[in-house]
């Protein structure tokens, strides 16, 4: 049967539907073609929260609908209790549904609502004892990511990807039908790699191996590797008659150590005992950092961040609610870079093959290639990480707002990793203003070159208060309740949510810029105070 025929058999089946019942069944059919897997309960549930359009006007649909649905041409039985629709039955009422403006006007898509609605219902049923359960939830919630969070999406199913072997054919056959009924917003979201890749895969579990090679000769690869939302994967190579996969051999780095200096302000009277000053304190320490060669003179500096637990947040004498409550976290051992990422380091990133999307070359607003870049979004944060990993073949990535304040404070509990206060002295940021009973200086007029101050925290990173903004991974909450305890990122599922970022800038008073303080902006800001640094997991990485 060709598609053309298969098209119109559907469309005359949906019209079938529609005389029978009438417009409102047709309107609960629209619904229930959301999900990729129905039950009785799951359609009364639709049915009792979707009764009206997305004006406030009722649909009128009766209850006696699901039952005429599930006995309908429309779906069909494939398990106790468990029903779905195929295919393309699937697809034209989900055209249909968002070409109606009852569903579909401006800025309100009833189908969003439906993958917000999706993703709250599955929640139990992902923490089910039985596998089967929790396999359909699953698939249920990258079907709702697909619409609301395409990245978490794509990034979800290529982790699920790497746990699979070339003798898991039907894993792969399986995975391959699945992403088919998330084509249209995976592809959209231009992750068109996935679904070609996944379509590779699922000839070569057929044995269609010239299928096979002509799907992985279209995909932009590098290295014979395919990046996904931060996330390798591995093509398949034939070598003497077999299939096989090829890992890129990687060199483990090689850890060198790392002498700094630190600082701490530490508060001492003054002769004759007329009031107090504040003296920096400095002293040596010693860590350990590799060195990630970027290009012919730009090095990439990453220390070695012991794990360990710590109090994250703000006393309520120090910050306000978005800092509460603290809270125990433990982060495992992790590697972040010594310094921002400057602009030199971004220009030779910018430089090499793109992944998602294209990057500026120069996009900050003060040149200088040993100064902080700023000026990126975080979407382009998030696209030098991934172009990273492709040329190291290590995986970048932003680090957590927990992964960052425990960084940050090296151990300390004070405002500031150099203590209770901060000096112009040690930090780039608007000293008009003093923290507390701390010295005051000049305003800033732009970014200083990371590493100027000298005055490094206990693990040796520096330029952590002020200079600039640095986006983390999670995305923004407003407060640290139901907030994660293993160091991980807290997300939402929703690409539109605002980042976190944090450490303050030149810009910024200095209470801006404390361990604890921090902001959510969208994620497209483009501003000349923020930028980022990065980090890289160390159960991914081996170091000698």
């Amino acid at each position: 049967m060709t598609q053309a025929s298969v098209s119109a058999d559907i469309i005359h089946r949906i019209q079938s539907f529609r005389d029978k019942f009438g417009d409102a069944h047709l309107y609960f059919a629209y619904h229930a073609a959301f999900p990729i897997a129905l039950t009785p309960d799951l359609l009364y549930c639709l049915w009792a929260n979707f009764q009206q359009d997305i004006q406030g006007d009722n649909l009128n649909i009766p209850w006696i609908a699901v039952a005429d649905l599930l006995l309908s041409p429309l779906c069909h039985e494939v398990g106790h209790e468990l029903y779905e629709m195929e295919l393309e039955t699937r697809n034209v009422l989900l055209e249909q549904l968002n070409s109606n403006p009852r569903f579909n006007q401006h800025n309100h898509q009833r189908i969003k609502t439906l993958a917000h609605f999706l993703l709250a219902y599955i929640k139990p049923q992902l923490k089910s004892g039985k596998n089967s359960v929790r396999t359909i939830a699953q698939a249920q919630r990258w079907t709702a990511l697909a619409y609301i969070d395409p990245e978490a999406a794509a990034r979800d199913l290529a982790l699920q990807l790497t746990q699979l072997s070339l003798a898991q054919k039907t894993e792969w056959v399986r995975m391959s039908k699945l992403a088919e009924t998330l084509a249209a917003p995976l592809r959209e979201a231009e992750f068109k790699p996935l679904l070609t890749y996944l379509e590779g895969m699922r000839d070569l579990a057929r044995g269609h191996e010239q299928g096979a090679a002509s799907k992985f000769d279209q995909l932009p690869t590098h290295h014979n590797r395919l990046l996904v939302a931060g996330v390798t994967l591995p093509i398949p190579e034939f070598e003497e008659s077999v299939w096989t996969i090829n890992t890129v051999k990687v060199p483990p780095p090689s850890l060198h150590p790392l002498e700094f200096e630190r600082a701490e302000l530490i508060q001492q009277p003054r002769f004759m005992g007329s009031g107090s000053q504040w003296l920096i304190n400095r002293g040596r320490g010693q860590a350990e950092v590799f060195y990630e060669q970027l290009g012919e003179n730009t090095v990439l500096e990453m220390v070695q961040i012991p794990g360990g637990e710590f109090h994250m947040g703000s006393p309520k004498k120090e910050g306000n609610y978005r800092e509460q409550p603290q809270h125990l976290v433990n982060v495992a051992p992790f590697l972040l870079s010594r310094f921002p990422v400057t602009q030199a380091q971004w220009g030779a990133i910018a430089r090499t093959d793109k992944v998602m999307i294209d990057l500026p070359p120069a996009p900050s607003h003060f040149p200088g290639e040993n100064l902080p870049v700023e000026g990126v979004t975080w979407f382009e944060a998030i696209e030098f990480c991934e172009r990273l990993q492709l040329q190291t073949g290590r995986p970048y990535r932003l680090p957590s707002e927990a992964e960052w304040e425990y960084a940050c404070r090296a151990g300390t509990a004070t405002p500031f990793h150099f203590g209770e206060t901060i000096s112009p002295k040690v930090a780039t940021y608007d000293s008009t203003e003093k923290y507390r009973f701390g010295p005051k200086g000049k305003s800033s007029k732009q970014t200083t070159e990371v590493g100027f101050h000298q005055a490094a925290n206990g693990f040796g990173l520096e330029d952590l208060h002020g200079n600039v903004w640095e986006w983390c991974a999670d995305h923004w909450y407003e407060n640290y309740i139901d907030a994660p305890v293993d160091g991980t990122p807290r997300t939402t599922n929703s690409r539109a949510s605002h980042r976190v970022i944090r450490g303050g800038s030149w810009l910024d008073s200095p209470n801006v810029c404390r361990s604890g303080y921090r902001y959510g902006v969208p994620p497209e800001n483009r501003i000349l105070t923020i930028g980022f640094r990065v980090a890289l997991s160390l159960n991914n990485t081996k170091i000698n």
